[in-house]
């Protein structure tokens, strides 16, 4: 068991690194765009790239999640009808909605900005989805034949570009919110080619019927599912918009992505979750497995939490071209990141319990796990808005993740029931949250060098008290600290 859980260990490492690197450079376009664009403009960036989410959601049709489903390291000639059959789909579907979005651009620009030559922005953004669609499926291939460094170094050297051409159109060219999407076309375009001899050599044109009826059937019920699982990404930003103005969106969307730390953790340990549970899922005690390695998520969650929570007003402060790190004037919503990253947290809960879901092909209860909850968060935005103001959509972003995964919980357990250790998760969850509280409470007024110290004291008895409490067996700890050790030596 510990080999797999190192092996587990080992892609997360990997996807991490590059991804938070990749995601740090991107992190980085924050405060040029808090310096260079207007609040109006951060806030019409933070809508657009919202709605381009929703479109990709269209766009995959499902076929993404078929492929990892039905792609076969013992037969070969599967595997490339079911790239082929995937990306085709997500191709046809995406070049004929594109086409109609991109021509009738003059007819809806003015209900998504009202920035000046809003039909070219709108056009420009009607592409960046269209070439996002055309790498889904390689990305998928990659991960599921575990060339882990190989998506990683293509997925870390668009982003590179990504950036590169942000600061190039934004910062030197002053283009404004233009920049930013061409910006991110033209690193699109580079990741299609580079992906171009893999798409030559998985085609397959080759018709089963029979295939292509199962990977539908698998893949239909996850659109709604993903769909609403957009929907608790970004509708908050809509709402918000509609309910206050774009200032108060930019300065949430602004402290949402200062809990980068937390997204960036559950992203990497999704990109290899997924395809580590399809791999193992036959293997004896590939429940205990599971219900061990949840316990480990728990564990290393709370101490991001703890870390960012924390020290986040720290890195605000830092020098930066044009000012701070962070301008100031967005400083009045830091307290709202706990509560994302908290709901992050929840989110990362979800991906756990889905694994029985998939493993079982019974992706019918997707779409009423996190139909639900998107309906909850749609709700609660609106109940809470115009009571806490932006704070009340990160409240509400964060019951919305609650209700995904008690929701999906229950399903999973009808299908494939795993005994988790809760009365081991539920006190170390509640550590991570009363240390927060008294160590909040406690450094509050206090000048920050002191509170440095004694914030750091506080995330060293959380990642220690667990090991004196019985919270982890003795093997348990041994698997921790192989885990740590086989990161050591891959320095």
């Amino acid at each position: 068991m510990k080999s797999r859980i190192l092996s587990l260990a080992s892609d997360t490492f990997t996807y991490g690194i590059f991804i938070l690197i990749g995601r740090f450079l991107t992190f980085l376009l924050t405060p040029f765009y808090t310096n260079y664009l207007t609040i109006e403009e951060v806030g019409d960036v933070g809508n657009f790239f919202a709605l381009i989410a929703f479109v990709n959601v269209v766009y995959s049709f499902g076929m993404d999640s078929s492929y990892f489903r039905f792609y076969s390291k013992d037969n070969s000639n599967q595997s490339r009808l079911a790239f082929t059959y995937a990306y085709f789909t997500i191709f046809s579907i995406a070049f004929i909605i594109t086409t109609i979005l991109f021509l009738g651009a003059n007819y809806y620009s003015n209900l998504l900005t009202n920035l000046p030559d809003r039909e070219t922005i709108v056009r420009l953004a009607v592409l960046v989805p269209f070439t996002d669609c055309l790498m889904v499926v390689p990305y998928a291939y990659l991960r599921m034949t575990r060339k882990v460094a190989k998506f990683s170094l293509i997925r870390f050297s668009l982003i590179v570009i990504a950036v590169a051409l942000n600061i190039y159109f934004v910062v030197i060219l002053r283009v404004g919110i233009k920049g930013v999407f061409y910006a991110q076309l033209i690193a699109n375009i580079v990741g299609v080619a580079i992906f171009l001899p893999i798409i030559f050599k998985l085609t397959l044109f080759q018709w089963n019927s029979k295939l292509i009826k199962e990977m539908f059937k698998f893949g239909l019920p996850t659109i709604p599912a993903t769909f609403s699982g957009i929907i608790l990404q970004v509708v908050d930003r809509p709402i918000l918009k509609y309910l206050t103005d774009a200032q108060n969106v930019g300065i949430y969307m602004v402290n949402y992505r200062l809990a980068i730390p937390m997204m960036l953790f559950v992203a990497m340990y999704d990109y290899a979750w997924r395809p580590f549970y399809l791999t193992h899922y036959e293997s004896s005690d590939s429940k205990q497995l599971f219900a061990r390695i949840f316990k480990y998520f728990v564990y290393f969650s709370g101490f991001i939490f703890l870390l960012n929570s924390f020290f986040i007003e720290y890195v605000i402060r830092l020098p930066f071209f044009g000012g701070r790190f962070i301008e100031p004037s967005y400083w009045e919503g830091l307290d709202i990141i706990p509560i994302v990253m908290i709901g992050y947290v929840f989110n990362g809960f979800y991906i756990n319990f889905t694994a029985g879901i998939n493993i079982q092909k019974q992706t019918k209860y997707l779409p009423i796990a996190v139909g639900i909850s998107a309906i909850v968060n749609i709700a609660l935005n609106f109940a809470l808005i115009p009571i806490l103001g932006y704070r009340g959509a990160a409240w509400a972003t964060l019951l919305s993740y609650f209700v995904s995964a008690i929701v999906i919980y229950y399903y999973s357990q009808k299908v494939y029931p795993i005994h988790f250790q809760w009365n081991k998760i539920i006190p170390l969850f509640l550590l991570m949250i009363f240390i927060y509280i008294i160590t909040i409470q406690v450094t509050s007024g206090m000048n920050l060098e002191y509170r440095f110290y004694i914030r750091l004291f506080a995330v060293s008895i959380y990642l220690f008290a667990p090991f004196f409490v019985n919270i982890f067996s003795k093997t348990e700890i041994h698997s921790l600290h192989t885990i740590l050790m086989g990161f050591r030596n891959r320095k």
